[in-house]
């Protein structure tokens, strides 16, 4: 009896029997006897429905003439529901294949990648609708736009910090020196000023000392000499008065 067999039995019965082979066939390629053939895909066909199962077995053969495997039945199926996602009637299923086909072709779009490609739309057609993608793009667009010449902006104005940074360096260069020799010069006249001071010399009476320097400078810088010729005028001045 049929409920005796092995269930991967039954299935094999059953599979070869969608596929079109005559039942003496399949008992043979099995070893069953032919009515066990016949009582497993009656009782089949009654699970599932007598109109359907015939239907499933008219399609399977149909499907072997024309060299069509289950597999690519599936795909074709899915395919063709892609397409009336899309909005693509059944009559122009081919027209619109091959215009996608020849312009993913010209940008150098690989078929196989097709698939991919169309399966991301669908899922972005699910925040953004098909008839708004182009208004969504001329947005995006503008906004990349925007981005480009805010960083334009942002480049000149980084360029205009540099030159600033640039210049605000050289004026801290400048102070830097200039505030060196102001500290220097100060060191000098502290110095002069207790040098000065050493001797009893005023600092208001610098140039007076100037021009004493200057008077030295005659006989250069000969300490003899100018003792030697104040001497001389110390004589005359005595002399002068007698």
């Amino acid at each position: 009896m049929p409920s005796k067999l092995p269930v991967n039995l039954k299935s094999l019965v059953i599979q070869q029997w969608l596929k079109g082979e005559q039942r003496d066939k399949i008992a043979a390629d099995n070893g069953l006897s032919a009515g066990a053939v016949t009582n497993t895909v009656a009782e089949w066909r009654q699970q599932l429905g007598f109109s359907a199962a015939d239907e499933l077995r008219d399609l399977a053969v149909s499907l072997k003439k024309i060299g069509v495997t289950s597999a690519q039945c599936a795909v074709g199926f899915r395919v063709a529901m892609m397409m009336n996602r899309l909005g693509v009637k059944e009559y122009n299923y081919e027209s619109f294949m091959t215009d996608i086909y020849n312009r993913c072709n010209n940008l150098g779009l690989r078929p196989e990648s097709i698939s991919y490609y169309l399966t991301n739309l669908l899922e972005f057609s699910n925040s953004v609708p098909f008839s708004k993608i182009p208004d969504y793009i001329d947005q995006k667009t503008r906004e990349k736009k925007k981005l480009e010449e805010e960083i334009e902006r942002l480049k000149e104005q980084k360029e205009d910090f540099e030159g600033q940074k640039s210049v605000a360096e050289e004026l801290r260069d400048i102070a830097l020196k200039d505030e060196k020799m102001t500290a220097a010069n100060l060191k000098w006249y502290s110095d002069l000023k207790e040098e000065l001071r050493k001797y009893g010399i005023p600092v208001d009476d610098a140039s007076q000392l100037a021009k004493v320097v200057n008077g030295i400078s005659k006989y250069g810088y000969d300490i003899q000499k100018v003792i030697d010729e104040f001497s001389n005028l110390q004589l005359l001045k005595i002399q002068f008065e007698l």
